[in-house]
C-alpha cells in the first residue's frame, strides 16, 4: 500500500510538471525542469504527502512568472546556462528603436525578489541610450558587461538609502566604449554633497564580490541645461576643484577582497591626483594585473615605481602607449610586512623614452623584482659619450649568462634617430654607423672656446683699431699691415706748433728740447724761438710752415681770440691743400662747443687729425702723428742750432738752397698783408 502511494505521487508530480511546461515561457523551461526534478526527488519520502507537493509546485509557479521586465524580451534574449548553473546570461542588443528602455533602476526592482542570479551583456547600435547608475549596484547580477552605449542616469544612486541594504554578488563590471551623458545641473546637485554623506556602495560597488573591473575608453559628455552658462562655468571650476579635495579625504575606504583584474585605460580624462586617489583611497590585496594605457601619462609616479606598498600582488602593469620619458627605478626593494614581493613585468613599450644608458640598464637588470618591457621606442642613438658606451656594453655583455638572459631583448632595441640609422638594432650598430669615427666632441669644444675669443678680438681690433696701431708703432716700433701709404720729404723742422702765448707753459713743457723723452728725436717750430727777427710776422709764419713736415695747432679758446693764430691756422690748412697730406695736427686743450668753431676749423677737426690733451696715450698719438711711418724707419736726425733763413737775403743768415716764392705765396702774403691793414 505504501508502494502504491509513493508511485502515485511520482505519476502525478509528473503530469502536473508535463502540464506546466506547455504553459510556461520558453525561457523559463529549465529552471521549471530543475525545481520539478528536485520535488520528485523529495516525494519519494514517504513522509510527504499530497498538499505538500501541491504547496510547492505552487511556489515553483510564483517564483519562476517572469525573469525580466515587461518587453524586455524584444532586445534581451537568453544565450544557454553556464556550466556551473548558477545564473542566467542574458545578451541585449539597444538600437534605436529600444534605445532608452534598457534601465537599471527597472531592472534592478523587478529582479531583486527572484531566486535567479542574472548575467548581462548590453550591446549598443552607435547612438543608442540606457540608464545605468555609477556603480550599479543590484542584487541577483553576478555579471555586468556594457559596449558602445551612451549612459545617462549618472547620479541617480547618489541619494539612494537603500544602496547599502543589497549585498555584493556583482562579480564581473566591464565598461567599454561608454559614453556618460551627465546634465550640468544635475552634477552641481549632486557633487555638492559630500563623499561622507554618499552610500558606501556608490563609491565602491561590489568591494566584497568584485574580481574584474574594466572601465575601457569611458568618457563624459557635459550636458549644459543651466539658464547662464558663463555661472556654470565659473561653478564648474569651484566645484570640480573642491571635489578633487573631497576625495582624497573620503572617510570611505574601499577593501576589494577579490579583485584581481583592474582596467582604466584609453582615456585622456584622468586629473593630476588621480594615481594619489586610487591607492589612498583603496586597498588591492589580490590584485594582479593593473592597466593603465592610452592615458597619456609623462612619467612614472611614484606609487607605481614602489607598487609593491599598495599592490602587495601584483604581477603586470601596463602602462604602454603613454607618453613617459624615463625609466629610472630604485635599486633594492623589500617585502611588506614580511611577505615576498612576486615578479613585477612592468610594460613600457610604445612611450616617448629617448635616452638610454648602461648606468639604466645595470639598474633594472641587477632589480629580481621587476622586469621592464621597453621596445618600441623613439630611442636617440647620436653619438654621444653614453651611446658610445652602450654599444660597447649590447656588444660585449654576455647575454646568455643567468643575469643578463631574460633581458636579451635590449640587443633589439630600434634606433629613432638620427634618420640614418632609424630602424637599426643596437646589436647591428658601430661606432662607424653612428658618425663616432672622429672624436668630435673636444673638437668642437675647443673650436667653440677659439672662436668666443676670436669674435672678441675681432670686436676689438675694429673698435680700437687705430689705437692698436699707434701703440704697436710707438711702442714696438711695427708697422702693421694696410697702413696708408706716406711720402717722405726732408724738412728743416718735425713740426711748427701754433699757438696762443697764454697756453705756451703747457706748450714749452710738452715740445721744448729735452723736456719730454719720447719726443727729444724730433724738431720742433715755435714763434718765441725760430721767428726770424727783421722779418715779418706772417713771412715767419709762411716760412715756418712751409718748412715743417706737419703744422701742430693747440687749440684753446685762447688761440681762437688770436688773429695771428688763425692766421697761422690758414697758412697749415692751405698748405696742406697744396701738399695734398694730412699736413696739419690739431690738439685740444678744451672742450669747446662747435658753436664757437670757425666752420673751416670743423671741418678739420672731422677731416684731419685731433688729439685731447687728457687722452690716457696722449703722447703715443702725437708721436704716431709726428712720426714717418715707411717700410724702412728714419732715424732721428742730430739736433742742430736754429739758424735762421732768409728767403730774400737778409744779412746775417745763411741763404742756402733760396728758393724764389710763387705766385700763390705772393697772392697769400698780399691777402693776409691787408686784412692786418684792415684790422689796424
Amino acid at each position: 500500500m505504501e508502494k502504491f502511494r509513493s508511485n502515485q505521487y511520482v505519476i502525478l508530480v509528473c503530469l502536473m510538471a508535463i502540464s506546466y511546461t506547455t504553459t510556461t515561457r520558453p525561457l523559463d523551461q529549465d529552471v521549471s525542469e530543475r525545481k520539478v526534478l528536485s520535488l520528485v526527488s523529495r516525494s519519494l519520502s514517504p513522509s510527504v504527502d499530497l498538499n505538500q507537493i501541491n504547496d510547492s509546485f505552487s511556489n515553483v509557479s510564483n517564483t519562476n512568472g517572469s525573469y525580466l521586465p515587461p518587453s524586455w524580451d524584444e532586445f534581451c534574449t537568453l544565450q544557454g546556462e553556464e556550466a556551473n548553473s548558477t545564473y542566467n546570461p542574458y545578451y541585449c542588443f539597444i538600437d534605436g528603436t529600444s534605445s532608452g528602455k534598457w534601465n537599471f533602476s527597472v531592472l534592478r526592482k523587478h529582479i531583486s525578489s527572484k531566486n535567479v542570479k542574472y548575467s548581462f551583456d548590453v550591446q549598443c547600435q552607435k547612438g543608442a541610450k540606457i540608464s545605468l547608475p555609477l556603480a550599479a549596484k543590484g542584487k541577483n547580477i553576478i555579471k555586468l558587461h556594457v559596449r558602445d552605449c551612451m549612459a545617462d542616469d549618472y547620479y541617480a544612486d547618489f541619494q539612494n538609502p537603500e544602496l547599502n541594504s543589497f549585498p555584493d554578488e556583482l562579480e564581473e563590471y566591464i565598461m567599454i566604449n561608454v559614453i556618460r551623458l551627465i546634465g550640468v545641473k544635475s552634477m552641481f546637485e549632486n557633487l555638492q554633497r559630500k563623499s561622507a554623506n554618499l552610500p558606501k556602495n556608490v563609491v565602491c560597488g561590489d568591494e566584497e564580490t568584485l574580481k574584474v573591473k574594466i572601465e575601457r575608453n569611458e568618457t563624459f559628455s557635459f550636458i549644459n541645461d543651466l539658464d547662464n552658462p558663463e555661472r556654470a562655468m565659473e561653478m564648474f571650476r569651484t566645484i570640480g576643484t573642491r571635489n578633487i579635495i573631497d576625495k582624497r579625504m573620503s572617510p570611505h575606504k574601499c577593501f576589494y577582497k577579490k579583485l584581481y583584474l583592474l582596467d582604466v585605460s584609453i582615456t585622456t580624462q584622468k586629473d593630476r591626483y588621480y594615481v594619489a586617489t586610487l591607492t589612498e583611497q583603496n586597498q588591492f590585496p589580490e590584485l594582479k594585473i593593473l592597466n593603465i594605457s592610452h592615458s597619456t601619462i609623462y612619467y612614472i609616479p611614484q606609487q607605481f615605481k614602489n607598487w609593491w606598498i599598495y599592490f602587495e600582488k601584483l604581477e603586470y602593469l601596463d602602462m604602454s602607449y603613454n607618453l613617459i620619458q624615463d625609466f629610472i627605478f630604485p635599486i633594492n626593494y623589500e617585502g611588506i610586512w614580511g611577505s615576498p614581493i612576486p615578479t613585477l613585468t612592468f610594460d613600457l613599450t610604445f612611450n616617448n623614452i629617448s635616452r638610454i644608458s648602461v648606468r639604466n640598464f645595470e639598474r633594472i637588470i641587477q632589480n629580481k623584482k621587476f622586469f621592464i618591457k621597453m621596445a618600441h621606442n623613439p630611442f636617440n642613438c647620436t653619438c654621444t659619450d653614453e651611446m658610445k658606451a652602450v654599444l660597447k656594453y649590447i656588444q660585449e655583455t654576455d647575454w646568455t649568462s643567468p643575469k643578463y638572459q631574460r633581458y636579451q631583448y635590449l640587443r633589439d632595441l630600434e634606433c629613432q634617430y638620427p634618420g640614418y640609422v632609424k630602424g637599426r638594432r643596437l646589436r647591428d650598430l658601430t661606432l662607424r654607423d653612428i658618425n663616432c669615427k672622429f672624436e668630435l666632441m673636444p673638437i668642437i669644444v675647443v673650436l667653440s672656446i677659439f672662436s668666443f675669443f676670436l669674435i672678441i678680438f675681432i670686436v676689438v681690433m675694429l673698435k680700437y683699431r687705430r689705437e692698436i696701431r699707434i701703440l704697436f708703432f710707438t711702442r714696438f716700433n711695427v708697422i702693421l699691415p694696410c697702413q696708408p701709404s706716406e711720402m717722405f720729404e726732408e724738412k728743416e723742422f718735425d713740426a711748427f706748433v701754433s699757438y696762443n702765448n697764454d697756453d705756451q707753459e703747457w706748450v714749452c713743457n710738452t715740445f721744448d728740447d729735452n723736456k719730454h723723452e719720447r719726443l727729444a728725436h724730433l724738431k720742433f717750430c715755435m714763434h718765441h724761438k725760430d721767428f726770424v727777427p727783421g722779418k715779418t710776422i706772417f713771412e715767419n709764419i709762411i716760412r715756418c710752415v712751409e718748412n715743417s713736415r706737419h703744422t701742430v695747432i693747440v687749440l684753446s679758446r685762447n688761440f681762437l681770440d688770436s688773429h695771428f693764430c688763425m692766421w697761422e691756422f690758414q697758412e697749415a690748412f692751405q698748405q696742406s691743400i697744396v701738399e695734398r697730406k694730412r699736413h696739419l695736427i690739431i690738439i685740444l686743450l678744451e672742450d669747446i662747443p662747435d658753436k664757437d668753431l670757425p666752420n673751416d676749423l670743423k671741418r678739420c677737426m672731422k677731416t684731419f687729425t685731433y688729439i685731447r690733451k687728457d687722452d690716457k696715450i696722449f703722447i703715443d698719438k702725437l708721436l704716431y702723428s709726428l712720426s714717418y711711418k715707411g717700410k724702412t724707419l728714419i732715424p732721428p736726425k742730430p739736433a742742430q742750432l736754429n739758424e735762421g733763413y732768409d728767403d730774400f737775403g737778409a744779412p746775417g743768415h745763411k741763404n742756402e738752397d733760396k728758393v724764389e716764392p710763387n705766385n700763390v705765396r705772393n697772392n697769400m702774403i698780399h691777402d693776409i698783408n691787408n686784412q692786418i691793414y684792415n684790422i689796424l
